[in-house]
C-alpha cells in the first residue's frame, strides 16, 4: 500500500486550511501560558520531544508552554481537546496519525476536516518491533513462522489502539496470512513495562526501548523506515524483510478551528526556528524520530488526504471491528 502521499492545497480549501481570522486583536500574542496537550501519558517519545520543544520555544515566545498529558481513548484526547476551545492560541495539541485515523473506527467527538487549525507538522516516528532479548525469536521472520503456526498465540503491545504501529502490525499479519492478538496501553511508557514483565510477547512502537536495546535486555526484530534507523544500525527494515514499502507517521501542532493566520504563523515560525536547532535535532534522534517539517499549508493539505486515505486503510484491516471485541 502507498503511505507516501502527495499533498493536494484544493482538498482543504473549505475544510483544514487555516481559518479566517476572528474578531478580536492579537497584537500581544502569547499573552499567558500556553498549554500544549499531548495525547500520551507522560515518558514516552511523543512526550519527551513535546517537552523539548516546549522548553526551547518558551524564550523565544516570551511565555511557559505548560504540557499536559490526556492518554487513552486511542491517543485522540488531545485532538477531541481542541473542540469547543477558545482559538487564541493559548491551547494546542500534539497529534499523531491516530487523530486522523480513529473518526473510521470509533466516535471521537470531532472532525479533523472541520474542527482544527493545523499549524505545523514537525518530526516522523521511526518506529519497529522488539522483543525481549532472552526471547526464542531472533528474527522477525522468526515470529512470523510462529504466528503462522499458532494463531493468536503471540501477543504485541502499542501505545493506543489505532496507533500507527497498531496498523503495522495487523498490514503485516493480513500480509503474511498470520493473526496475532493486539494489547492496548495509554503510551510507550506503559508498553514498556509491560513487555519487560513478560506479560507481552512483543513491543510494538517508537525507538522509547533503545535504552533497554543498549543494556541488553530487549532486542529490535525490525523497523519500518525507509532506511535502517541510526539507532539500530543492525536491525533490518521490513522493507529488506519482506518488501513492505516504508511508511511515513507525522507528529504536528494543531490548534482549534478558527485561529488568527497571524497567531498561526508566529507558531509556525516560532515552532520551525526551534526544529532546525541542534538542541531539538538531538532530542529527535534520542527519542527516535527525525525531523519531517510540513508548513502550515502542506500540512493541512496532507491531513485532508491522509483522513480520507485512513478510511481505506481501516476497513481493509478491519480495525473498526477488531475495536468492538
Amino acid at each position: 500500500m502507498k503511505y507516501l502521499f502527495k499533498r493536494i492545497a484544493a482538498l482543504v480549501a473549505a475544510s483544514a486550511a487555516v481559518a479566517a481570522a476572528p474578531a478580536f486583536a492579537q497584537a500581544d500574542y502569547p499573552s499567558r501560558p500556553i498549554r500544549l496537550i499531548v495525547p500520551y501519558n507522560a515518558g514516552g517519545s511523543t512526550d519527551m520531544v513535546a517537552r523539548r520543544l516546549a522548553e526551547l520555544s518558551e524564550p523565544i515566545l516570551g511565555q511557559s508552554i505548560i504540557v499536559e498529558n490526556r492518554g487513552g481513548a486511542g491517543a485522540t484526547l488531545s485532538s477531541k481537546a481542541m473542540v469547543g476551545a477558545s482559538p487564541d492560541g493559548h491551547t494546542l495539541a500534539v497529534i499523531l496519525s491516530p487523530t486522523l485515523r480513529m473518526p473510521h473506527i470509533a466516535d471521537v467527538g470531532y472532525d479533523p476536516l472541520k474542527d482544527f487549525t493545523y499549524i505545523v507538522a514537525l518530526a516522523g516516528y521511526t518506529v519497529g518491533a522488539g522483543v525481549l532479548a532472552d526471547s526464542p525469536f531472533k528474527t522477525f521472520d522468526d515470529l512470523v513462522a510462529y504466528a503462522k503456526a499458532n494463531p493468536d498465540k503471540i501477543t504485541y503491545g502499542t501505545a493506543s489502539v489505532g496507533s500507527f504501529s497498531n496498523v503495522m502490525m495487523e498490514e503485516t499479519a493480513a500480509r503474511h496470512g498470520i493473526k496475532w492478538r493486539h494489547i492496548p496501553f495509554k503510551g510507550e511508557s506503559e508498553v514498556i513495562p509491560a513487555v519487560m514483565g513478560g506479560f507481552v510477547d512483543v513491543y510494538a512502537g517508537s525507538t522509547t526501548v533503545l535504552p533497554m536495546v543498549k543494556s541488553g535486555k530487549m532486542r529490535m526484530l525490525v523497523t519500518w523506515g525507509a532506511q535502517r534507523a541510526p539507532q539500530f544500525p543492525d536491525t533490518p527494515t521490513l522493507q529488506e524483510v519482506d518488501g513492505t514499502p516504508p511508511i511515513y507517521a507525522p507528529m504536528g501542532i494543531i490548534g482549534p478551528k478558527g485561529m488568527d493566520p497571524a497567531v498561526v504563523k508566529k507558531l509556525h515560525d516560532v515552532f520551525k526556528q526551534v526544529a532546525d536547532t541542534k538542541e531539538f535535532q538531538d532530542a529527535l534522534f534520542q527519542f527516535g524520530m527525525q525531523e519531517s517539517y510540513m508548513k502550515t499549508e502542506d500540512y493541512a493539505s496532507y491531513a485532508a488526504e491522509q483522513f480520507e486515505l485512513e478510511g481505506e486503510i481501516v476497513k481493509k484491516l478491519g480495525l473498526a471491528e477488531n475495536a468492538k471485541k
